[in-house]
């Protein structure tokens, strides 16, 4: 049920920033047309089911940021085997053509 309210409220913020942004274009390289953004915001909400699916990722954890397709991973993850997991999963989703990785392994 969380996992449910937490794509609503992705997709919601999606739409309701994306209206408010009007159309760009990519010609300049820093800005992205409300199509674009839409990608984007669908692709990292299926970047954070999967992290949330796993059940050795504590995906609360993990902060996602997808940006024309490079999606980065920022957190803390409790080894390196979980962290190669967590960019395994993400570079997995269909639309992903990049993972940058900003997991720090932090042993508690």
């Amino acid at each position: 049920m969380k996992l449910v309210k937490l794509v609503c409220m992705v997709v919601l913020l999606g739409i309701f920033v994306g209206s408010q942004s009007g159309c760009q274009s990519y010609r300049d390289g820093k800005t992205r047309t409300v199509g674009e953004f839409y990608d984007d915001v669908a692709v990292q909400g299926k970047v954070k089911t999967r992290l949330m699916n796993d059940p050795d990722i504590k995906s609360l954890r993990i902060n996602t940021e997808v940006r024309r397709g490079v999606v980065t991973l920022y957190g803390r993850v409790a080894s390196e085997e979980l962290r190669q997991r967590a960019i395994r999963l993400s570079a997995g989703v269909r639309g992903v053509d990049k993972v940058n990785d900003r997991l720090v392994v932090v042993t508690e």
